[in-house]
């Protein structure tokens, strides 16, 4: 059958997930204060893969997860939500809300290359797919699970459908223009999942012309120096609110 992006998620979906990717890892903040698509059969050139839960290329532990390869390293599953509201004069006009989770499925070989296989869900739609990256943290290939599997420029755009809301953690966590424009205002020890986490808060000191709410959560796992951003939350005080938010995670 022909697989089409929206059967992985809605556009809308698509739209806002890689939107706030790209703002995020590009660095494009409003200051705080003022080819032809490859396709290959299912189960092919698949010559070894592991069912081991952590990668076997990562030394884990207390690495900070800077990247996304580093995040799949460090936690070997996570699911997030990501929500949002848009008005105009007063009035909702639309909102939404999406669930994304990812597993590590262990190592494969693929042309004489060691791949990390992470399997990605879209929670609303049921829809799956598998992506091979490289050692360099690049999807070369997505097993789209019920369909085909995809290589090449296909394989980017099927795995960023997947892979954009889990892009936002490394990026926000180690992002000293928001933390240096926020203050401190809590700090908990809080299960999120089946991690127990000790979580800091971190909030605009007041409104601004920008941000009438700018919150960040960053959490540190006990007797490590890891940290992982697990809520981030924006309301523009004439435009939109915007939410993401880790719900569970699991230690690799």
């Amino acid at each position: 059958m022909k697989f089409s992006v929206r059967g992985i998620a809605t556009t809308k979906k698509i739209v806002l997930t890689i939107a706030l990717a790209l703002v995020i890892a590009g660095g494009i903040y409003v200051a705080l204060g003022s080819g032809r698509p490859g396709v290959v059969p299912n189960e092919s050139q698949s010559s070894s893969s592991s069912s081991s839960t952590a990668l076997a290329s990562f030394s884990g532990g207390a690495e900070q997860p800077k990247s996304t390869l580093d995040l799949f390293g460090n936690f070997s599953r996570m699911v997030v939500t990501i929500g949002y509201v848009h008005f105009a004069d007063g009035e909702v006009q639309d909102k939404g809300e999406s669930h994304f989770s990812y597993a590590v499925l262990g190592q494969g070989v693929l042309n004489s290359t060691n791949y990390s296989k992470v399997q990605f869900t879209d929670l609303d739609s049921k829809k799956s797919g598998i992506a091979w990256l490289n050692p360099m943290g690049l999807v070369d290939r997505v097993d789209i699970l019920g369909d085909k599997n995809y290589t090449g420029p296909s394989a980017l755009v099927y795995s960023q459908a997947f892979m954009a809301p889990f892009s936002l953690v490394p990026n926000l966590t180690h992002n000293a223009t928001i933390l240096s424009g926020l203050q401190k205002t809590a700090e908990v020890m809080q299960s999120i999942g089946p991690t127990k986490m000790n979580v800091v808060t971190y909030r605009l000191a007041a409104p601004s012309p920008a941000y009438s709410n700018y919150t960040l959560k960053i959490a540190t796992v006990p007797g490590t120096n890891t940290k992982l951003a697990v809520y981030w939350y924006v309301e523009d005080p004439s435009t939109s609110n915007t939410l993401f938010e880790v719900t569970s995670v699991t230690r690799a």
